[in-house]
């Protein structure tokens, strides 16, 4: 793809139901004609590139966007997909970096071959630590099954697309590639791993911005096997491998050794600098017949106008011979061999390129993972201790030590000041925090609060307070970046704010997503939207009360900001989503009377599927209180006047179904806000669904979930309006058993 990607072939889906299904009619590799499965990046018997082939393929978009998994890596884009799944540039929440999640697809998971093959793949690789080699650092499985991996993103352009988009490369610069990979290829086979799959594809190139230097990283090691101690020396008969740059023995299926990668290496080179694979042919049989029998070609026979040097094609020739024994003895003696070509040539020998500083700080390194795995366990273990400490110190009244141990002091009362941020009150959750505010003609008093927190949604609440308007600022601290691209430090941003209700009522959000560290909340004093020019008030120390609490939901939760279109939260067609009801807003008549902080009373939520498909959204109220719902599209023809009334669909005390319509940018939204009787943080739940297989297994979700809350007849309406809407479909028996 010529964007941003994270491995080549084997690239698992989402563990999701709702994950496009293959295509029934599969398509044929235009280079080869094989017939494919799926939608693969790149074709598994000639490795032909073929991202783009389609039109649902190589997206970056997907139906796990803005997802939890494992509940530490927030889905942010797809980077491609394959016959085992697809990878994901995905944020560690509780770290705030990057990475690369390769999820197995939910059918493949279920292979109990395949799965201990992408289990070997995460033990395997995560014993590299190269800095040219894809450092792996996480893996487990979901509670679906489903398998993962996570590893380092890399942000740049494969060796492929640099190939199609700018052709060959000189000799400096194909050798300066080659000793990065053979020093990658080196670690990996001193530790007894065979990557056995070398291609273009397969190697990532980071350019620096400003010396323009390229970083190798070599990808895909997920199909490597490891050579036992007990002198196994390989697995037999398997056909891994691209025909390109697969080696004699490889086709042959005979026992291979860290040799065969020198072969494939030798292919890769030869077409750097050539433009072309070293064997051409018009089927994949032809081309393996040609690695086994064909002289090895001369470059400058394919590429007349190549400026290659006699000790280049030296190189080329022993990697590439026939007979393992005439190659080069290893990936060292091969190293050395092209630094000092290098050398002959005038250059200095390829280092190792340091990641960009201007990408460094955002990726997510093994260093960064480790220490965080250390600290996390290194909590839990302290955790029983620290609490007897604590007690001995409260039971000697031993207040200065404890002060003298620890520099952060966290109560459940304000301490001023705390103004600035490194004055502000440490708080815990779950507790009632106590604090004092005042209103003045000048710019009024403000306080701020610091908690920190893991990864997650989050209820956060503060109490009324006669005759002021008090309003919140969720605030964390960001790194910031020079126009040089070198570090600026951090700064607090703002991730929410907070005012829906007017002077003297209290405010509310539920389903507040935060990611691990330290949370500001800065608690302030000003007019009301509607009250801008409201007199001075003269008050003091006038009392409130604030609480931060984690939430545990039985489904999927709400999450906010998710109060504007743009910031609409993705509704899975698998799963049932359980959302908050906010202050009731007159939202369409003060929106504009605050266009720079959305209120966030709105809940806005999208449903991708098919342009033609009949999409639909199940919505249970609550048990007391009307939900006031608008589908995007009827809001979108209210505000271009098309229409002279706004569709509200009211929903109190039944399950509703609720039929959405593309809007102008095809996306398919609704919102969700209190109507009357509702009080704040009213649960009401969510799920999406559309006719056909597998269309209605959120809706199962729902069943269980309604049932797990005794709501056994809200779950009985919810089947039978399911029934009159979706007749005939096979998912209404699983909601029927559920």
């Amino acid at each position: 793809m010529a964007s941003d990607r994270n491995t080549a072939l084997d690239r698992p889906a989402s563990p999701d139901e709702d994950t496009p299904a293959p295509s029934t009619a599969p398509a044929n590799c235009p280079e080869c004609g094989k017939v494919l499965g799926g939608e693969p990046n790149y074709c598994p018997a000639c490795g032909a590139d073929l991202r783009g082939l389609s039109g649902d393929s190589d997206t970056l978009d997907g139906p796990l966007k803005e997802k939890l998994i494992d509940n530490r890596y927030r889905v942010l884009e797809k980077l491609g997909e394959g016959g085992m799944g697809a990878v994901y540039k995905v944020e560690h929440v509780r770290m705030g970096k990057l990475a690369a999640l390769k999820l197995m697809r939910p059918d493949h998971a279920l292979d109990k071959a395949l799965k201990a093959r992408f289990l070997q793949e995460a033990r395997v690789v995560a014993r590299l630590s190269h800095p040219n080699t894809v450092q792996v650092f996480d893996s487990g499985e979901l509670e679906d099954g489903s398998l993962f991996i996570a590893m380092e993103y890399v942000p740049g352009k494969d060796l492929a697309w640099q190939l199609k988009a700018h052709g060959a490369l000189s000799e400096g610069q194909a050798a300066a590639i080659g000793v990065q990979l053979l020093a990658s290829l080196q670690e990996a086979h001193e530790a007894g791993i065979i990557h056995r799959d070398l291609k273009p594809a397969n190697v990532m190139l980071v350019r620096r911005r400003k010396s323009g230097d390229d970083q190798v990283k070599l990808l895909d090691f997920g199909i490597a096997k490891l050579q036992e101690a007990e002198g196994r020396k390989s697995t037999t008969g398997d056909f891994i491998g691209t025909p390109a740059y697969m080696s004699p023995e490889q086709i042959r299926g005979d026992t291979v050794d860290a040799r065969s990668d020198l072969y494939s290496l030798g292919c890769l080179l030869f077409e750097l600098v050539s433009g072309r694979q070293p064997f051409d042919g018009p089927t994949p049989i032809s081309i393996l017949t040609q690695h086994y029998e064909a002289p090895i070609p001369r470059v400058m026979e394919v590429k007349r106008d190549a400026n290659i040097s006699p000790a280049f094609q030296a190189v080329l020739d022993k990697a590439m011979a026939k007979r393992t024994s005439d190659r080069w003895r290893d990936a060292e003696a091969m190293r050395v061999a092209l630094e000092q070509l290098q050398k002959n040539l005038g250059s200095k020998p390829a280092e190792y390129t340091p990641m960009p500083i201007e990408l460094s700080d955002k990726m997510l390194s093994r260093e960064d993972f480790d220490q965080f795995e250390r600290q996390l366990k290194l909590r839990r273990s302290l955790a029983p201790f620290i609490a007897l400490l604590v007690f001995a110190l409260g039971a000697f009244g031993a207040v200065k030590l404890l002060h003298a141990s620890s520099a952060e002091v966290i109560s459940n009362r304000e301490v001023e000041p705390n103004d600035q941020v490194q004055q502000a009150t440490r708080i815990p959750l779950g507790t009632a925090i106590q604090g004092t505010i005042g209103a003045s003609a000048g710019e009024g008093d403000r306080d701020l609060y610091v908690a920190n927190v893991q990864a997650g949604p989050h209820r956060f609440s503060l109490s009324g307070v006669a005759d002021l308007n008090l309003a919140v600022e969720v605030l964390q601290l960001e790194k910031q970046l020079k126009d040089d691209g070198t570090s600026g430090g951090e700064k607090l941003m703002r991730k929410l704010y907070l005012d829906d209700s007017g002077p003297g009522a209290p405010e509310r959000v539920d389903g507040l997503l935060l990611t691990q560290g330290e949370v500001f909340f800065r608690v302030v004093e000003r007019p009301f939207c509607t009250e801008p020019n409201r007199p001075s008030r003269e008050k003091s120390l006038v009392p409130y009360t604030l609480v931060l609490e984690p939430l545990t939901p039985d489904a999927l939760p709400e999450v906010e900001p998710n109060d504007t279109q743009s910031t609409a939260q993705s509704l899975p067609l698998t799963r049932a989503v359980i959302g908050w009801a906010g202050d009731r807003v007159e939202l369409d008549k003060l929106a504009d009377m605050r266009p720079d902080a959305p209120f966030s009373a709105a809940d806005w939520f999208r449903v991708e599927g098919p342009a033609d498909a009949l999409v639909m959204v199940a919505v249970v109220p609550p048990e007391r209180g009307v939900l006031l719902v608008v589908d995007g599209a009827g809001l979108e023809a209210f505000q271009k006047r098309t229409v002279k009334t706004m569709p509200v669909i009211h929903v109190k005390g039944v399950p509703q179904w609720i039929e959405l319509k593309p809007m102008a940018d095809g996306q398919r939204r609704l919102r969700v806000l209190a109507g009357e009787d509702l009080l704040p943080g009213s649960e009401y739940w969510l799920a999406a669904g559309m006719a056909g297989d597998n269309g209605l297994a959120a809706v199962v979700d729902l069943g269980r979930v309604l049932e797990s809350r005794s709501r056994l007849e809200t779950r009985r309406l919810l089947l039978d309006i399911t029934r009159q809407r979706f007749a005939g479909s096979s998912d209404l028996t699983r909601l029927g058993e559920n």
